[in-house]
C-alpha cells in the first residue's frame, strides 16, 4: 500500500494566465528631440538650404557691380523600410488552454522595437554617413573636427575619461563659436541636446559641480537623474554604439537634426490561408534621418573601460 508521503508525486505545476512583457525601451526617447517630416514619398528626399552672405566693403566710385551666386546646400534623405511578421498556429489557442494566444502582447511589442529602430536609425545618421548631391550620391562624413577626444581635458596631461564637465564645456563652446546654438536659437524654441547612456550620466553625477548648488538643483540628484545642465536637455538611451570600451555620444542642435516619416507604425492581422490557416500579425515602417549641418553636431568619446572609470 502506498503510503501518504507518496502524495509529493502529485504536486502539480500553476502557471500564470497573463503573458509578461521582458524589461524594454518601449518608446521612442529621441523623435521629441528633433526635427519631423511627415509623410514623406520618392526614393529619397531633399533638404535645400541657404547658405550665409557677407557683404564686400566699397572702395571706388561708381565701380563695376560684382554678382555672386547664391550659396545653396542640399542634403539628402534615405528611407529605410522596416518589417516584421510573427504567427500563430490555428491550434495554439487550444493548445495553451487558460492562457490566451499573445496577439495583443506581440502588437505591443512590435510597437516597442519600431520606437528603438526609429532611435537607432537617428543616431546612425547623426553619427554616421549622410548624402548630398543631385542624386544623393555624394557622401559625407562626419568630420573629426566636431569630435572630443576620450582623453580630453581643459588643462594637463590628456587622460582617458567618461563623460565630464570639461568635455561638456567644449561641446557648448564648438557649438557655439559656429553659431549653431545661440540665445537667439533658444528664443525661437530651438533646443540643445546630450544623447548619452547611463554610464555618462552615472560619471556626469559624480562630478562635483553637478552636485554643486551653484551649478545645478539638487532635484537631480535627489532622483537619481541629471535632466538639464549647461543648458543640455540630456536623454539617456542605451542604443550609442560602444566600440574597445569607448562609447560615441552626442551633442546636437534640435533644428539641425532632421528625422522623416514615410510610412508610420502599421500592424495588419490576418489568416494565411497559405500556412494552414495560421494567424499572422504584421507591422512596418519606413523612416530615414540626416543631419541637416555638421556644425549642429559634437561626437562626444567617452571612455567606459575599467581603467578609465
Amino acid at each position: 500500500m502506498a503510503s501518504s508521503a507518496d502524495i509529493e508525486q502529485n504536486y502539480q505545476v500553476k502557471y500564470s494566465e497573463k503573458w509578461g512583457s521582458y524589461l524594454q525601451q518601449e518608446a521612442s526617447r529621441l523623435d521629441k528631440y528633433v526635427t519631423v517630416e511627415t509623410g514623406l514619398s520618392g526614393r529619397m528626399v531633399a533638404f535645400d538650404q541657404y547658405g550665409t552672405l557677407s557683404f564686400d566693403e566699397k572702395s571706388t566710385r561708381m565701380g563695376q557691380t560684382s554678382l555672386a551666386e547664391a550659396p545653396t546646400f542640399r542634403r539628402v534623405m534615405f528611407p529605410r523600410v522596416f518589417t516584421k511578421a510573427v504567427g500563430f498556429d490555428e491550434f495554439d489557442a487550444k493548445k495553451l488552454a487558460q492562457i490566451d494566444v499573445p496577439v495583443s502582447k506581440t502588437i505591443e511589442s512590435l510597437r516597442a522595437a519600431a520606437a528603438r529602430s526609429m532611435d537607432s536609425v537617428m543616431l546612425d545618421a547623426f553619427l554616421g554617413t549622410n548624402h548630398t548631391g543631385e542624386n544623393g550620391t555624394t557622401e559625407v562624413a562626419f568630420p573629426k573636427t566636431q569630435e572630443i577626444a576620450a582623453d580630453f581635458v581643459d588643462s594637463g596631461s590628456k587622460k582617458n575619461s567618461n563623460l565630464t564637465v570639461a568635455k561638456l564645456r567644449r561641446a557648448l563652446h564648438m557649438l557655439q563659436a559656429s553659431e549653431a546654438w545661440s540665445e537667439e536659437r533658444r528664443a525661437y524654441g530651438d533646443e540643445l541636446v546630450l544623447a548619452c547612456t547611463s554610464s555618462q550620466i552615472n560619471s556626469l553625477l559624480m562630478e562635483p559641480e553637478v552636485g554643486s548648488f551653484d551649478y545645478n538643483s539638487v532635484r537631480a540628484l535627489v532622483e537619481g537623474r541629471v535632466d538639464t545642465f549647461m543648458g543640455f536637455r540630456i536623454i539617456r538611451t542605451e542604443l550609442l554604439p560602444l566600440a574597445t570600451g569607448t562609447r560615441s555620444c552626442l551633442a546636437w542642435v534640435k533644428s539641425r537634426a532632421q528625422f522623416g516619416i514615410w510610412d508610420d507604425f502599421k500592424v495588419k492581422i490576418s489568416v494565411r490561408d497559405d500556412l494552414d490557416e495560421a494567424l499572422q500579425v504584421r507591422a512596418k515602417f519606413a523612416c530615414g534621418a540626416t543631419r541637416l549641418q555638421e556644425e549642429g553636431f559634437v561626437k562626444i568619446l567617452c571612455a567606459e573601460s575599467d581603467a578609465a572609470l
